[in-house]
């Protein structure tokens, strides 16, 4: 095995690492306090084409790997000046849109949206529903074939980047559910937005304010047949090439935020003097931060063997779901010691430290909760009974 980064991979990281630092803490503050997208950055990793590391350079794309995509995610979530988990957020796009298209789409479907995406077209994923949860074979969101067009009819929650995107990906019912076969019956279709058939309604929330999320209602929504991605009722397949990734770019954007908060807690603990000394010098901070650092590196391990399968085209469902799980814990022990490091500093907004605890904890209950990816792994990985 061959750790070391490839030329090509020690330019990307350097890259992102540049381009991240043009955008500090109070940038991000400031998108969290206003609830607002980050669209100044957005636009930066657009110029630099890092929205399509992963997509075909035939479309546009720069045709890297997934490994690669891991190795950005990381190196902007990471960047001393504070993005943090914000600052990896450029999957959303090249993820729901980008993934989903190369995998599954029509040619014709590649040809319209991914030279697109990698010129600054967001995404969003309509998937979750009030009723079914993680039980996706459960929702009822319905399209009804009107010959040339379906017409999709239905309620979404928990849908982020509605308010600025220019795509969303809606799953949905296009046949009634049948026990024999959980999954058969549901498709994926793309529709535009905005859309007068849309309402989005956002929520308040504890982080991720640097995107909107939303209780979705779709009434009587008119999407062309080639608007469908995959074949018609089998849509989890096609969703299931966006699961992975999704999950790579989150733990690789959480393990380069936490490492970049158990540097600032070291900063801080350096230069923070009490009784005469540095705090750093007593044990009862180094070895938590210590700990955190070994979580955060053993999982930064798994995210790249996940993201290296992945590339070799082979099995990483169970991989993938242990680094997401892995990251998601170690990166939020991390922001609580960098918190507890910090002291009272540490719980205030002009720390920039609760701010990355608060967007952190979401990972451990989306896009998938810690139980459902231990009941995963227990059963696909420990060979033991399906207990849901």
């Amino acid at each position: 095995m061959n750790f070391d980064y490839s030329e090509e991979q020690r330019i990307l990281r350097d890259l992102c690492g540049k381009i991240a630092s043009d955008f500090d803490d109070d940038y991000w503050q400031g998108i969290d306090d206003d609830y607002r997208f980050p669209m100044e950055y957005w636009n930066a990793l657009r110029d630099q084409g890092l929205l399509g590391l992963g997509l075909s350079e035939e479309f546009g794309g720069s045709g890297m790997g997934m490994l690669e995509m891991c190795i950005a995610a990381e190196a902007l979530a990471s960047c001393p000046e504070g993005g943090g988990e914000g600052g990896a957020m450029f999957v959303c796009g090249p993820v729901f849109g980008g993934y989903l298209i190369a995998g599954a789409g029509t040619q014709q479907q590649k040809e319209k949206y991914l030279p697109a995406i990698v010129n600054g077209d967001i995404w969003a994923g309509a998937f979750t529903e009030p009723g079914a949860g993680s039980n996706i074979t459960q929702i009822t969101t319905e399209a009804t074939d009107c010959g040339d067009h379906y017409k999709i009819k239905g309620q979404k929650v928990f849908i982020s980047n509605v308010a600025n995107a220019q795509h969303i990906a809606i799953m949905c019912r296009t046949s009634p559910y049948d026990a024999a076969k959980r999954t058969s019956g549901v498709s994926l279709m793309v529709a535009d937005l905005p859309s007068d058939k849309i309402e989005a309604r956002p929520f308040k929330k504890m982080g991720a304010r640097f995107m909107d999320t939303n209780q979705v209602f779709i009434d009587n929504l008119e999407v062309p047949k080639e608007n469908l991605v995959g074949a018609e009722g089998q849509g989890w397949k096609a969703l299931y090439g966006v699961l992975n990734p999704e999950r790579l770019a989150i733990a690789a954007g959480s393990v380069g935020t936490g490492l970049y908060l158990i540097n600032k807690a070291v900063k801080y603990a350096e230069e923070r003097s009490v009784w005469g000394k540095p705090i750093a010098s007593h044990q009862g901070l180094q070895f938590p931060l210590a700990e955190a650092k070994i979580q955060l590196e053993t999982a930064k391990l798994k995210t790249f063997e996940a993201a290296w399968l992945y590339d070799q085209r082979r099995e990483c469902g169970v991989e993938s779901a242990m680094a997401k799980y892995a990251a998601a814990k170690a990166s939020l022990f991390a922001a609580d010691r960098a918190i507890q490091t910090l002291g009272g500093a540490g719980y205030i907004s002009e720390s920039g430290v609760e701010r990355h605890w608060r967007n952190l904890r979401l990972n451990r209950i989306a896009p998938v909760t810690d139980e459902m990816t231990l009941n995963y792994i227990a059963q696909h990985d420990l060979g033991m009974p399906r207990s849901y």
